[in-house]
């Protein structure tokens, strides 16, 4: 980070004080160890614990904030500093960033908007990009250049608070990182005990690696059809172009932008190759004679997905089906509405809502593996 980063702590910070008072701790049997395991991420497998107000995945990067810093031989103080860093930072996410629209093509928790800033340390890109953004969004990565950035200060380091170290590492808001004290301190003693096995061989740095192979800031990779591998390709190229409502055509955006029907008409027109021009409504889409109903859990890449609220007739929206991250989770790539941008978002926004998925299929061919009959839509 560097002193020209704008803080929203209240937004994305942590109640410690809160979570303090709920912290439970589930009974870890034999401390986990990830000697055997090949070098790549922090530990693997499930952390074992629970804390009020933070999920399984928060509490892994806690725990890759521990395990790698004793690794690396950190102090204490250093480690505590590492996990306040986090909290306050990102509230141990792995964010992309809709400014940043490569990062939206890695797996990630969530989606900020805070200038370039990118993962757990919310590392800017124009700062720190120089790397990649593809370690950018490799929360161990981001983990080392905090410790790496400790390691740098020398004796310094040690001599300073956790607050002041992460404050002096970070370069945030004065007195940013005192509130989550008391929860890193917490996450330190509940991991502290894990053996993290030998150190793999490190960078020029001292940048040590740890066990898992993929997870969070991996390569969104869920593809499936030539067609709808083509769907998607034409609709991303306009990631973080405004919503205009009515907005978009054949050609491309209209009126500066594009409207969720005007989106996908394109993709898949173009997709297409000019066979399949879609009408710019969404009903009118679902029900194009080119569309081929899918039941949901045959749904895959490039099929459109249709939501009608409950009650209603007609569909209100639409966006590409984008396949899954490495968490699992299904992932929509649409324009949301006016004042924001056509994104990648967790179909899991739409919940309570009917989803209805169509295929399309270009005159002379196009997508492969029809679907067998079924329930051509569901609410979730």
């Amino acid at each position: 980070m560097d002193a020209t980063k704008t803080w929203a702590v209240a937004g994305i910070g942590i109640p410690a004080t809160v979570l303090l008072l709920l912290i439970l701790v589930v009974a870890v049997d034999d401390p986990v160890s990830c000697a055997a395991a090949p070098a790549a991420a922090g530990t693997d497998g499930a952390t074992g614990v629970t804390v009020a107000g933070l999920s399984e995945s928060q509490l892994r990067l806690a725990r890759d904030g521990v395990v790698i810093g004793v690794r690396r031989g950190m102090p204490e103080s250093v480690i505590v500093a590492e996990l306040a860093a986090q909290a306050t930072e990102s509230s141990f996410r792995n964010l992309a960033n809709s400014n940043v629209l490569e990062s939206l093509r890695y797996a990630n928790d969530g989606v900020g908007a805070d200038h370039d800033s990118v993962g757990p340390h919310q590392l800017r890109v124009s700062v720190w990009g120089e790397v990649g953004i593809a370690r950018l969004m490799d929360p161990v990565y981001q983990i080392n250049w905090f410790y790496d950035q400790a390691a740098a200060l020398g004796a310094a380091a040690t001599q300073m608070s956790p607050p002041e170290l992460a404050q002096a590492i970070e370069r945030s808001a004065v007195n940013a990182y005192a509130a989550q004290m008391d929860l890193a301190r917490n996450l330190y003693a509940m991991f502290a005990d894990i053996d993290p096995g030998p150190a793999a061989p490190g960078s020029e740095s001292g940048m040590v690696a740890g066990c898992v192979t993929s997870g969070s800031g991996a390569p969104l990779t869920a593809r499936d059809s030539e067609f709808g591998r083509a769907v998607i390709e034409h609709a991303e190229q306009w990631l973080g172009f405004p919503y205009v409502w009515g907005g978009g055509d054949v050609h491309g955006p209209t009126g500066g932008g594009f409207d969720c029907s005007g989106l996908t008409l394109y993709a898949i027109y173009h997709a297409s190759q000019g066979r399949t021009r879609l009408p710019h409504y969404t009903q009118a889409q679902q029900d194009d004679p080119s569309a081929q109903p899918v039941p949901f859990d045959q749904k895959a890449p490039g099929d459109l997905i249709f939501f009608t609220i409950p009650g209603d007739s007609d569909s209100h929206h639409v966006g590409i089906y984008y396949g899954r991250n490495e968490h699992g989770a299904d992932l929509l790539l649409h324009a949301p509405t006016t004042g924001q941008n056509v994104t990648v978002a967790p179909l899991s926004e739409w919940v309570g809502e009917r989803m209805d998925v169509r295929r399309y299929t270009p005159p002379g061919g196009g997508r492969q593996d029809d679907p067998t009959p079924g329930t051509e839509g569901r609410q979730v």
